[in-house]
Order: C-alpha cells, then structure tokens, then sequence
C-alpha cells in the first residue's frame, strides 16, 4: 500500500501566457525533515533524490505557450537532454508528446559519474509544476465555458465538456495566465 503525498506548493507565475513552477521546501511535512525511528517513516531513495533537488526546485517550470505547445525549463545540473520531464509533462497535461518542446542538452557542471540520475530528483518538482498548470487550464476553461472544472476532460491538448465544446490549451494560455505570482496547493497521486 502507497502512503498518501503530501500536498505540494506550486506557483503560477506572473507572465503573458501560463507559467507553472514548482517549490518543495514549504510542502514537505516535518516528519519527512526528522529522522524517524520507524522503519517504515524513513525516506526512500526518490524521496531523498527530490530532497536533493530542493535548492534548484524553484527553477523548474512549465509554461504553455498560444501555439499550443509546452515547454520547460530545469536547472542546469539537472537536465542533460533526457526526456523523461516531457513524458511527464505529456502525461500530466494531456497533450501529445510531439507538443512539448525539448530544450537542447546543456554540459552540467559539477556531475559525476555514477552519480544518480537527475531525472529521479526533478520528478516530483515537474509533477508538481504539471499539476498547477493543468488546474489553471481547466478553472480557465470552466470560465470560458460556464461549465465546472468537474464537467470539463483535458485530452489530447484541449479541454472538452460534456456536450463536445472543445478548447485548445493554446486557446487558454492567456487566459489561464496571472498578472502576479500566485500560490497554489496541489495534490499529487502515488506513482
């Protein structure tokens, strides 16, 4: 049986179109930040890479562009041309995988070898900036639409109700946008 997460603080950013990040440090619980003397309380290996990653989660971010297309953005140390953040990006927005644009392969200083992969600390920062993206996508498109959130599907890159009127999330960049940096609680499911 998977524990339940905690809930993660994200931020939509101030910007033209919709910019999602991610912050850790504030949502981890203060039994994850004191040795337990339960087993079973101990932080796995993903936990301890994610905790790793804190000092460069801030810069992890997910913006969705007017053409449709999302792209994003790593600390240097933590990419090196891997796509495993777009497959996550894909998955969690729904969009095809084509739409989520790469960025090229940068040199990380300061990596070793044997050193884990960066990808395993990034996972639950990308997720979390995944998942305010994708809350901001449907409460704009609840408003354009004048359908709750809970009636609205995100597939195949556009929000759809239930009588078939259908949104681009390019449509709703814009929109799903803010004119300051706001702070936003998500909850991620166990994978």
């Amino acid at each position: 049986m998977t524990a339940p997460l905690p809930p993660f603080l994200g931020y939509v950013l101030a910007a033209p179109v919709l910019v999602a990040a991610a912050e850790l440090t504030a949502a981890y619980p203060a039994a994850a930040r004191t040795p337990s003397p339960d087993v079973a309380g101990l932080l796995g290996l993903g936990q301890i890479m994610t905790a790793a990653a804190l000092p460069g989660a801030a810069l992890i971010s997910v913006e969705v562009g007017p053409d449709g297309t999302v792209s994003f953005t790593l600390p240097p140390d933590r990419y090196d041309g891997d796509t495993s953040a777009a497959e996550l990006i894909a998955d969690g927005l729904s969009v095809p995988r084509r739409r989520v644009r790469v960025p090229p392969p940068r040199p990380a200083a300061g990596r070793t070898r044997g050193a884990p992969h960066p990808a395993v600390g990034t996972r639950t920062p990308v997720r979390v900036a995944v998942a305010v993206a994708r809350r901001r996508l449907l409460e704009a498109a609840s408003a354009a639409l004048g359908t709750p959130v809970a009636g609205l599907r995100l597939a195949a890159g556009a929000v759809t109700d239930r009588t078939g009127r259908r949104l681009d999330i390019g449509a709703l960049a814009v929109t799903a946008a803010s004119t300051s940096t706001i702070a936003v609680t998500v909850d991620l499911t166990p994978r």
